[in-house]
């Protein structure tokens, strides 16, 4: 990941996930897998899910530009 999506991820992408509204099902969910792992693997998710955000965050930047002809 380079520096930029690093700091996209960071100050954009990360914060706009976790201000999504939760029900009490995901939080349940949320809280049980970050009880289970221990501090190495829940690093590893971390990483893990800050690649895949990204990765969609670009999908979705590319389907737009791509798309823009035909959005306007």
């Amino acid at each position: 990941m380079t520096d930029l999506m690093r700091c996209m991820y960071e100050h954009y992408i990360r914060p706009q996930i976790e201000s999504q509204p939760k029900d009490e099902s995901e939080t349940m969910q949320l809280d049980l897998l970050n009880n289970e792992l221990d501090p190495q693997l829940q690093r590893t998710l971390q990483k893990v899910l800050a690649l895949y955000a990204v990765q969609g965050f670009r999908l979705g930047v590319r389907t737009g530009v791509a798309l823009q002809a035909d959005l306007s």
